[in-house]
Parts: structure tokens; C-alpha cells; sequence
């Protein structure tokens, strides 16, 4: 027999594990395409079509994704290849070269790279639509069609082939140091692990301490780069942790005195099984942190749309007429008013100046038509920032240093004379980018004398009964303000710029983009969750499915001396719960922390915690149904498999 024939003999004999292998690399590919197709659909992209909050929530998922391709195929390919090392050495004991085992590798991983490349963009390709049209049904937006780029095929393409080329070259390097008796042990082997000293388990340690501390102390929302640094030292003292668990397992059973003899083989199991799995233990453990992390944000953010909206919309609806734009006349106005359906309770005018990123407002006006009570001196001005400080996001209030107008000519410059922190009426698009300054009203009136006809406008300020019904009449508002605004030279350099700019600011368009938003990126979150969640499913399963053929071995040892099916099964049950649990437990408590932690104050931080445990007991409900069932599963063909060898 050649070794072609032996080689397609065991192929044909683990024909399921190549599936598997093969299958777990297609799923990769699919995930990512139809990611990249949303990704590079132009249409849902374009703000103009879908608000930013929405499209700028791809990003955290979408590096998500990514990093689970990279980790999932280097997983899937080093358990594959850990499991076929004991054939090589077969091969090597019958004669074959490395020369041949690495042709062998490349040709097997070249021809499974192909056709999952092919099968994942085939089967992306459908299911992609169907994803699409998911999203849009979560975030109700018509007129957005499908569309597949070419770029979302260029980009699946160079990114796995990347990666499969980084497998292959990995696996040529390792085969130089192939060995008979290590390839043959290969399966037997704890993972090589420099990293197993006490003394790495206490630096994780001290590690954890001041990731947490870290965040407790210098946390805040003008601080954003804390949490970044938080969590990096927090994974990176959960990694030499884990790294070290089989030590820290001996060492808490000695000081518990659970080593019994009962217990003497579920102990040696463990450190062996711990010592092997620190990888995999480590991935969950982040890919899970993460995932509930970014839920606990998602939810916030729906939950605090309703807040968040009112802070910054003191009024229901709200727009500017400046530059020629948005001029409807009063019996329009009226008209449109008229036809809402709830009533209007107040409508409200403030005189501005626009200058070059300046908005000049007049102490006077603001105190008579919102009812402040500000006084400014002559000479001298207050900058506005019209921002809410436990938004959960970071601004800028640094106020200019002095305010220089030119009037016929000269330049009058007034001084600062302090700052307000506060949202005194709708932040509106056309005057979003500039500065709001507050002058006393001669210096405003001195101004607006001199200043061009198109450079002061009135911001119309309004109130209903029921902001949740002022959809309709918002909508009717921006169609007449946009047909009013059509029959101006445009403002800028196309007309959807001037519909974008000069859009009127309200309380009811903010709150659902903000609840689309959050809904979006729960949505998001919750697809990268079960898409860890069926990784974290296979990577246990390639783990357990490697040792199979050991443990059949070691069990039929033990059942020589006497040991019972029932035993059996309660050790393996014992090993699974580790393997199963350990890493969520672990990722409960980090996301709970960094949820406690959030900078955003909806309903104070128990909330934010609450609905971090929420979630993360959802995710430990799936996980405790998918261990009943494995384990049930599991047990039953080892056993089975022993009694067939008796």
C-alpha cells in the first residue's frame, strides 16, 4: 500500500473531522462577507440616508467579527492540526519524509481554503440579503435598497487569504521540528506554557488590582482612554492568570483538603486538562467579556433614548431662518401648526448674528423669551456650551479668548466674562459648528445694526401638548421648509447639503434615532453573542474531539480496576463544568465591573449593572442547556465506546 492510499484511507476513516474543520472555516467566511456587504453598501452607508449614530455602530462589532475570524480559523486549524500529528508520526515511522508532510499540509489546507472561500462567499451571498433585510426591518427605514459590492468579495478574498497563508506558513515552520516520539505524544502534551510560575499567578493578580483600581479612580467621561487601558491590563492579568490555573487548582484543593481518594483522579484530571486549555479558556473568557459589555451599552442606549433626547431638545421642534433659508410666512406657519395632532402650547423667537463660526446671542432676548436671568457687561461675553455633562461622551469647552467683530471697518473686541454649561434650547444643524456667544444687548443691537440682512436670523422655538404625536407635523414642516429653500440659490454646494443643514432640530426625529440606534447595535451585539457563542460550542467541541481517542484509552485503564459507568460519568461531568463555566463565570464578573463603571448615567450605576447580569444571565442559560446536552451526549458514546472494547 502507498502512502497516497494510506493517507485517503484516513481520510476517508475522518472524513467527519475534516467536515468539521471544513465546515467551521466556511462559517467564518459567511459571517464575515455578509458583514462586509452591509459594510460596503453604499446607499445604507451614506448619512443622508441612514443617520450616522446607526451606520457608526458597525465598527466596535465589525472589529468583533474580524478578531473572531482570525482566532476562530487559527483555533479550528491548530486542534486539526494537533489531531492529525499523531498520523504524521505514523507516517514518519513508515517512512514518509517532512518533504512529503508538508506537501501533504499544503495541498489539504490549499484545497480546504478553496472551497470554504467558495462555499462561504456562495452561501454569504444568500444569507446576507436575508441579514439585510433584517436590519432594516429592526431600524424601519425604507427606500435603502440591497446591494452586493464587488468590494465585499475583494475584501472577504484578501483577508482570508491572509490568514490561511499565515496557517499554512505556520504549520511548514512547526513540521521542521517534527519528531516521531512528540508527534505520537502530540495528543497527550499539555501546551507549551513558559508562563507557569507563582509568580505570574500573583503579577495577573496584582494586575486585575490595578486594572480595577485604574478604572474606579480615573475613570470619567473627559478621561475616555481609561477604559481602553483598564480592560488591556485587566485580560492581560486574566491571561497569566488562567495561564496558571492548573497551580492554583492544586494549591486550593491542598488548603481545602479535598484531596481524598475519591477525588485523587478528578484532581489529576483537571491539572492536566486546565494545562492544555489555557488557550481556549482565554478566548471565551474575552470573547464573552466583550459581548455583554457591548449588550450592557446597547441597552443603555435604548433605555436612555427617551433622556437623553428631552435633555438636549428643550423644546418639541425647533429651527433657524438665516441666510435666505427657511423663510415660511406666518400664515403657513400657522396652517401647518394647525394640522398636528396634538396643540400647540408655545412658540418661541430668538434673534441671532451668525458670524464666521460664531453664533452671537443677545443677554436681553434670551432672558425674555426662555426666561434666564443673565446679565452680561458691556465689553465682555459669555460663551454657551449647549451640552449635557453625563451624556456619557466626551466635549471640548474650552471657551475662545476674546471675540473680535468688525464693525464699518474697525475691529471691536470684547473680553470673556465666563461660561454656561447648560442646554438652553435645541442644538440646530446650520448652527451646530460654531461657538455660542452671549453679548449684553447694546453690544448685540450695535452689531446686528451693521451686520448684512442674510447674517442675522430668528431660531423659532416650539411646544406641544404631546411631543411622542409631533412626528407627522415635524414632517410637514421640513417638506415646506425644503420646498422654500428650493427656490434659493442653494447655501452649499448641493441641495441635499442644504436639506441636511438646514433641517429643523426636534425632540421626537432625535429619540427614535437614538432608539434605532441602540436597537441597531443590540441587534449587532446580539448576532456577534451567538456567533460566540457557537464558536466557544465548537472550540470545545474540536478540544474534546481531539482527546477523545486518550480518554477512551485512559477509561479503559480505569475500567480494569473496577471503576463503575456511573463514576465515569460523574468525573467527566466534574471536567465539563470547568471547561464550560469557568471562562463565563470569569467574563461575568469583568463585564459587570466595566457595566458598573459606564460614564453614562441612566438611572445611576445599578442600573447599568442590572442589566449587565440581565444579559449575562441569558448568555449562562445557554450555556447550561448546551452542557446538559453535550455532556448527556458525550458521556453516553464514551461509555458506549468502552463497552463495545470490553
Amino acid at each position: 500500500m502507498t502512502f497516497n492510499q494510506i493517507a485517503l484511507k484516513i481520510f476517508k476513516a475522518n472524513l467527519r473531522r475534516y467536515l468539521l474543520f471544513f465546515l467551521c472555516n466556511s462559517f467564518s467566511i459567511l459571517v464575515f462577507f455578509t458583514y462586509a456587504t452591509i459594510y460596503t453598501n453604499k446607499n445604507f452607508m451614506n448619512p443622508s440616508n441612514i443617520n450616522y449614530s446607526i451606520t457608526g455602530n458597525m465598527v466596535a462589532p465589525g472589529v468583533m467579527v474580524m478578531l473572531f475570524s482570525a482566532f476562530f480559523i487559527f483555533y479550528a486549524q491548530n486542534s486539526f492540526i494537533k489531531f492529525r500529528k499523531k498520523e504524521f508520526g505514523l507516517f514518519m515511522v513508515l517512512g514518509m519524509t517532512n518533504n512529503y508532510i508538508q506537501r501533504m499540509m499544503i495541498i489539504e489546507n490549499g484545497l480546504i481554503a478553496i472551497f470554504s472561500l467558495l462555499t462561504g462567499l456562495v452561501s454569504g451571498t444568500i444569507f446576507s440579503k436575508l441579514f439585510y433585510m433584517l436590519i432594516i426591518k429592526i431600524i424601519d427605514v425604507k427606500g435603502v435598497p440591497f446591494s452586493n459590492s464587488i468590494q465585499s468579495y475583494i475584501y472577504t478574498t484578501i483577508f482570508f487569504t491572509a490568514i490561511y497563508l499565515l496557517v499554512i506558513i505556520k504549520g511548514l515552520i512547526e513540521s521542521f521540528r517534527y519528531e516521531i516520539i512528540n508527534l505520537l505524544k502530540s495528543t497527550r502534551k499539555q501546551d507549551d506554557n513558559f508562563l507557569n510560575s507563582p509568580i505570574w499567578s500573583v503579577i495577573g493578580i496584582i494586575l486585575i488590582v490595578i486594572a480595577y483600581l485604574d478604572m474606579m479612580i480615573n475613570n470619567s467621561v473627559e478621561n475616555s482612554s481609561v477604559s481602553l487601558r483598564s480592560l488591556a491590563l485587566c485580560f492581560l492579568g486574566i491571561y497569566l492568570l488562567i495561564s496558571n490555573m492548573a497551580w492554583i487548582f492544586s494549591k486550593v484543593t491542598n488548603f481545602f483538603h479535598y484531596k481524598r481518594y475519591k477525588n485523587i483522579l478528578f484532581i489529576a484530571n483537571m491539572k492536566h486538562t486546565l494545562g492544555q486549555s489555557k488557550k481556549i479558556l482565554f478566548i471565551i473568557t474575552l470573547f464573552v467579556s466583550m459581548t455583554i459589555f457591548m449588550s450592557t451599552i446597547a441597552v443603555i442606549l435604548v433605555a436612555d433614548s427617551k433622556r437623553t433626547s428631552t435633555a438636549y431638545n428643550p423644546y418639541d421642534i425647533a429651527y433657524a431662518e438665516i441666510f435666505g433659508k427657511n423663510k415660511i410666512t406666518a400664515p403657513k406657519l400657522d396652517n401647518i401648526l394647525k394640522n398636528s395632532k396634538t396643540n400647540l402650547t408655545s412658540l418661541k423667537s430668538i434673534d441671532f448674528i451668525s458670524q464666521p463660526y460664531i453664533t452671537i446671542l443677545s443677554d436681553k432676548n434670551l432672558n425674555t423669551n426662555l426666561g434666564t436671568q443673565l446679565k452680561v457687561e458691556k465689553g465682555s461675553f459669555t460663551s454657551l456650551f449647549q451640552i449635557v455633562k453625563d451624556d456619557g461622551y466626551e466635549h471640548d469647552t474650552s471657551a475662545i479668548s476674546s471675540l473680535v467683530v468688525p464693525i464699518k471697518g474697525t475691529n471691536n473686541t470684547y473680553k470673556p466674562g465666563g461660561k454656561i454649561t447648560k442646554v438652553l434650547f435645541n442644538n440646530i444643524p446650520i448652527l451646530s459648528n460654531g461657538h455660542y456667544v452671549i453679548l449684553n444687548n447694546n453690544d448685540f443691537q450695535n452689531i446686528r445694526t451693521n451686520s448684512k440682512q442674510n447674517d442675522v436670523g430668528t431660531i423659532k422655538l416650539m411646544n406641544f401638548n404631546d411631543w411622542y404625536k409631533t412626528k407627522e407635523v415635524l414632517d410637514e414642516l421640513k417638506s415646506n421648509l425644503e420646498t422654500s429653500n428650493r427656490k434659493n440659490k442653494t447655501f452649499f454646494e448641493n441641495i441635499n447639503d442644504d436639506i441636511k443643514w438646514f433641517k429643523p432640530a426636534s425632540r421626537i426625529a432625535d429619540y427614535l434615532d437614538q432608539k434605532q440606534s441602540g436597537s441597531y447595535s443590540l441587534f449587532l451585539c446580539s448576532f456577534v453573542g451567538i456567533l460566540f457563542f457557537l464558536s466557544s460550542v465548537v472550540m470545545l467541541h474540536f478540544k474534546l474531539l481531539t482527546e477523545y481517542d486518550n480518554e477512551k484509552i485512559k477509561y479503559k485503564k480505569l475500567y480494569k480496576i473496577g471503576i463503575t459507568d456511573n463514576e465515569v460519568a460523574k468525573l467527566i461531568s466534574k471536567e465539563l463544568k470547568v471547561l464550560f463555566f469557568v471562562p463565563y463565570i470569569l467574563s461575568f464578573f469583568v463585564s459587570a465591573f466595566y457595566s458598573y463603571h459606564l460614564p453614562v448615567k441612566q438611572g445611576g450605576q445599578m442600573v447599568t449593572l442590572m442589566y449587565s447580569l440581565i444579559i449575562s444571565l441569558i448568555y449562562f442559560c445557554f450555556q447550561i442547556v448546551f452542557y446538559l446536552v453535550y455532556n448527556k451526549m458525550y458521556v453516553k458514546r464514551l461509555i458506549q465506546d468502552l463497552e463495545k472494547q470490553k
